[in-house]
């Protein structure tokens, strides 16, 4: 596979007017013979990447066909990151693969941006503890590990910014117009397509959270949801045979949320004032339901989302509460 990675990351980027590359210049930036691009080539056919050859010009990739590869995601991403990524075909999940390797460092710097990235979860997580379905072929799952100098102040401001980064990305990749439902969800046409969750590392000594991990989950391609989550949940492209485009929307999530945490207190707030205006809950009435053991749910009024992430809202007998946890569900008349 990794001769088949090489060949898709230089085909990937042509450096010509008509995207083609020939044999020779595609076995001298992959490093091998003409032998292995052909066979290369084969193999990437094979796992469904369309591949175009035509005698004396080379080799034109039409589209990827969702292949999720290394060198393809890496050479996508901004060199200013210096990102690490690493794919795999199947894993348990990117969130905990990320925190086995916190867990094995003294030096969770270290691992600053590093990006795991699954085909498919067998124990996807989402938020309060529910499972999240990570079929293969048909989404993206990935994980980033951000580990700043200084302590993260608040987790739920890098969701808030995260689920705008995909948005971004999203419609950089698909022109697709995606809408956030407080704190980490990700909609279009009603239903949910992505998924976020953060989970965050205490730092006794210092005080406060010293890392975080990022967990993305995206349905990209038309799937079979389960009965349980079939009313809920859908997928960002409605076309079976459209690229899902992987390798590239993966690059894009982790340019466009790694760019906004990086870019300071500005970034932060431009991607809140985004937050707001893709926000579908503000002027809703909606049920929350706190976490608070006993606390019962009640219904109230969305009146805006604050700069740190916290949901505003007005209950019935006018007072106005600011969430920072628990969930929310629209009301239904």
């Amino acid at each position: 596979m990794k001769t088949a990675d090489a060949v898709l990351c230089a085909l990937s980027k042509p450096e010509t007017a008509d995207g083609f590359i020939s044999g020779e210049a595609l076995a001298e930036r992959a490093g091998v013979s003409r032998q292995a691009v052909w066979k290369a080539v084969r193999q990437l056919r094979l796992m469904g990447a369309r591949i175009e050859a035509v005698t004396n010009r080379g080799y034109h990739l039409l589209g990827t066909g969702g292949i999720l590869s290394e060198k393809a995601v890496a050479s996508l991403i901004d060199e200013t990151f210096r990102a690490r990524v690493f794919v795999y075909q199947k894993i348990d999940s990117t969130n905990t693969e990320a925190k086995r390797r916190l867990a094995e460092t003294s030096d969770v710097r270290s691992l600053n941006n590093t990006v795991i990235i699954a085909s498919s979860q067998t124990a996807g997580r989402g938020r309060l503890r529910r499972t999240f379905y990570s079929p293969d072929g048909s989404g993206l799952y990935l994980s980033i590990i951000y580990a700043p100098k200084e302590k993260i102040e608040s987790p739920a401001l890098l969701t808030a910014t995260a689920a705008v980064g995909v948005c971004r990305a999203l419609f950089s990749l698909y022109d697709a117009d995606a809408k956030i439902k407080w704190v980490n969800d990700i909609f279009m046409r009603g239903k949910k397509v992505c998924g976020i969750l953060t989970e965050g590392l205490t730092d006794f000594e210092r005080g406060g959270i010293s890392c975080a991990v990022v967990g993305i989950g995206v349905n990209i391609a038309p799937q079979n949801f389960p009965h349980d989550i079939a009313d809920i949940a859908t997928s960002v492209l409605d076309d079976k045979k459209a690229d899902t485009k992987r390798s590239a929307l993966a690059a894009a999530i982790v340019n466009e949320v790694l760019s906004i945490y990086t870019s300071g207190k500005k970034g932060f707030v431009r991607a809140m004032k985004e937050y707001r205006e893709r926000s579908m809950l503000t002027g809703k009435t909606v049920r929350v339901h706190p976490v608070i053991n006993g606390a019962e749910s009640y219904e109230a009024e969305v009146t805006g989302v604050g700069e740190d992430a916290k949901l505003i809202v007005k209950t019935e007998d006018g007072k106005e509460r600011f969430l920072d946890s628990g969930e929310v569900t629209l009301h239904s008349n």
